[in-house]
């Protein structure tokens, strides 16, 4: 499988056959309905939509969207939430795909210890970007779901991003562990952890990963940064993963990524026994479309959960 290196790129890989079946908890959304359709059209993924059933009708009408023979299924809010991931657990749906329900209701249902999709692994948020001037996609975590992650939970972190940037194509990710500085001193206790993290040689190895850290975010992307810092290995300037230090740190980054340079969030939870797509409303059509392939990838795969 070639790298992938655009949004276009990742919506063609995830065309190719088997077809999969997405679960869209509350679809009675114009954008939602649009972006199904359009699944449909270009085989990206065979849509079930669920919601309330009769506005999923009248507004699919008023859109112009044919839904032909799609499934529906009537229910709304926390049940609509409940239904997606009981059809993934029954098998009849291989992605679960954040429609009008809110992220925490679908997140709840997913994370139920008797009915949802834990495997027992850490869960985790990955966003995948596509940036402006950029030259490769560029996988980001945590910035949705572990707070203030331990040193056993980074490691988690890594592992469910590496398993996100290898269905991407990238056969050896680059791990960057971000902070505010490339130097290890006793007074930056985070940069040591994050310098004991990417000294685990035998794991990353194992797990088929370049990782280094602490590392600031210029030096892991740019080469010229990372020349003029005299940081050399595998990673620096060319990172194809950023794990943040915490998530409201991440969220920040990601979200400035997305305000202040054009960049677009393809963002998935995994860990899970199937992906969970995680779109936006202000979301533009393709990066909806983005969301639902690459997680139609993960569960081909079966990387979700390793």
């Amino acid at each position: 499988m070639p790298t992938l290196r655009s949004f276009s790129e990742l919506l063609r890989e995830a065309a190719r056959p088997p077809l999969a079946t997405v679960a869209i908890a509350g679809a009675d959304e114009a954008e939602v309905l649009e972006a199904a359709a359009e699944c449909r059209r270009l085989a990206l993924a065979e849509p079930i939509l669920i919601g309330p059933a009769g506005r999923i009708r009248t507004m699919a009408a008023e859109l112009g969207v044919d839904l032909g023979d799609l499934r529906v299924l009537d229910c709304e809010g926390r049940a609509a939430a409940q239904a997606t991931i009981d059809l993934i657990r029954s098998g009849q749906a291989q992605v679960a795909v954040k429609g009008l329900v809110s992220t925490a209701a679908l997140l709840q249902a997913a994370l139920d210890r008797n009915s949802g999709l834990r495997t027992g692994r850490l869960v985790s948020h990955v966003g995948v970007f596509q940036i402006p001037g950029f030259p490769r996609l560029l996988c980001i975590s945590d910035g949705g779901v572990v707070l203030f992650p331990t040193l056993e939970q980074k490691i988690e972190i890594i592992r469910n991003a590496v398993r996100v940037a290898r269905t991407l194509g990238i056969e050896r990710p680059r791990v960057a562990l971000l902070a505010g500085t490339n130097q290890v001193t006793p007074d930056r206790p985070a940069a040591c952890e994050l310098a004991s993290l990417a000294a685990m040689d035998t794991l990353w190895g194992e797990e088929g990963a370049w990782v280094d850290g602490p590392l600031t975010l210029d030096v892991a992307v740019d080469p010229a940064a990372a020349a003029a810092a005299g940081r050399q290995g595998e990673v620096a300037g060319r990172a194809d993963v950023l794990v943040g230090p915490t998530l409201e740190a991440t969220n920040t980054m990601c979200k400035g990524i997305t305000y202040f340079a054009g960049g677009q969030m393809a963002g998935l939870v995994v860990g899970t026994a199937a992906p969970l797509s995680l779109g936006s409303r202000s979301d533009p059509a393709e990066t909806r479309l983005a969301c639902i392939g690459i997680g139609v990838l993960m569960a081909k795969a079966g990387a979700a959960w390793g």
